[in-house]
């Protein structure tokens, strides 16, 4: 299934890897992602003095006989946690060829990511979005919970403008426990609206993660001679001398690559640059861990 909107094959080579959060969260049960409640895990985190009501089976009675008095153990749970993916369906996703797809890249990104996620025990949804509309899969666990979110994202078209605050108003009302959000996207948007969904979002407390997705020809700008130009967005055109412009161009797209993930450093979220004529595999192994 290498060839379809999820990619087994990947799956299968990083299937002994996890995908883990960066900082605690609230869980139910027993799972890989460390929680901010103490319970009973093979983690080790202090000692706590014996009262009424602790379980007697957590004393250290060896401590006892050394210091006669009653300590309990404290450990740092594990817990499943759950995700929101998040894929930016608007116009300007849709730009190349088979192969190239920015849209058809994400979705298959989105896929695979939640089919491992699935895989280790988490909670899924997915928050397919543009300024016009967001369609929301609440989070779901168990391997059978990947056939809804593939099923739509086969279904996912492009449509309407790069937008992410609205968006991520919604989902966080979906979403009001302990998550982390993986935006897949080519933030092709004004950066102070990253921003102020940025700090949303580490204020809400959420671990969050970006898949900056742009095709070559937006990095490399591999024309020559005089081109038109249309905004996929809002149809606008211009021609260009391509030598002239391609300079200053290429140095904007350096810029705005490195104050995004300036500001990703500043909000403590992990940014993931890929270009989307590459397999998944690369942009999914930099955010998982043996």
């Amino acid at each position: 299934m290498s060839n379809g909107i999820l990619d087994i094959d990947t799956a299968s080579r990083l299937k002994g890897f996890h995908f883990r959060t960066r900082s605690s969260v609230r869980g139910q049960k027993s799972g890989i992602h460390k929680s901010l409640y103490k319970g009973v895990s093979p983690d080790f985190m202090e000692y706590k003095e014996y009262n009424r009501g602790d379980e007697l089976k957590q004393v250290d009675w060896r401590l006892y006989g050394r210091h006669d008095r009653l300590y309990v153990k404290k450990y740092e749970d594990e817990v499943n946690l759950s995700w929101c993916i998040m894929l930016d369906k608007s116009a300007s996703m849709d730009y190349g060829d088979e192969g190239s797809n920015k849209l058809s890249f994400s979705k298959k990104l989105s896929a695979t990511l939640a089919y491992l996620l699935l895989r280790q025990g988490d909670s899924v949804g997915l928050s397919c979005y543009s300024e016009l509309e967001s369609d929301i899969i609440p989070p779901r666990s168990g391997n059978s919970s990947i056939m809804p979110i593939v099923e739509k994202l086969e279904n996912v078209v492009s449509e309407g403008n790069t937008a992410l605050r609205k968006p991520l108003l919604e989902a966080l009302e979906v979403y009001k426990s302990s998550a982390t959000f993986a935006i897949v996207s080519d933030f092709l948007m004004e950066p102070r609206e990253i921003r102020e969904s940025l700090q949303l979002l580490r204020a809400s407390r959420k671990d969050v993660t970006l898949f900056h997705v742009l095709h070559p020809d937006e990095t490399d700008f591999g024309f020559e001679g005089s081109v038109e130009f249309q905004d996929m967005e809002s149809d606008a055109k211009v021609i260009v001398d391509t030598r002239s412009i391609r300079h200053t161009y290429m140095k904007r797209v350096r810029e705005f690559k490195e104050e995004l993930r300036s500001m990703c450093h500043e909000f403590e979220c992990r940014y993931v640059f890929t270009a989307s004529d590459v397999s998944v595999e690369e942009p999914l192994i930099d955010i998982a861990d043996k």
